[in-house]
């Protein structure tokens, strides 16, 4: 039989720089980068335990001020798995700084043009 954790579960294995927020009504998983960009990891609450989990790269944290630069979606819900997807991220976050995408105006523009 297969261990679905929980939230909690799921926070204490993957490590100190996750906290738990409610994001749209769904408590989630989220890790502010520190270089503007943060991460949102949905679908591993108590309601959705079996299901996979979606990862959210944020860039800003003020609600319509912010805007979602990349969804990676059905991501195992081990904390292995969550973990390497979201350093995937967080690697991702620093291409963009380094390729001068370092503002929501930018990122949006780069987003309409894929």
């Amino acid at each position: 039989m297969v261990h679905y954790p929980s939230l909690p579960e799921l926070k204490k294995s993957i490590g100190r720089n996750y906290t738990i927020r409610v994001i749209d009504w769904e408590k989630c998983l989220y890790r502010d980068f520190g270089n503007g960009f943060n991460v949102e990891v949905s679908g591993c609450s108590r309601s959705n335990r079996k299901g996979p989990a979606t990862l959210y790269l944020w860039y800003g944290d003020d609600g319509p001020a912010s805007i979602i630069v990349k969804t990676v979606r059905d991501i195992g819900r081990s904390a292995d798995e969550i973990h390497a997807a979201v350093e995937n991220l967080y690697a991702y976050s620093q291409w963009l700084i380094a390729h001068g995408y370092d503002s929501r105006d930018k990122l949006y523009d780069l987003k309409n043009t894929i």
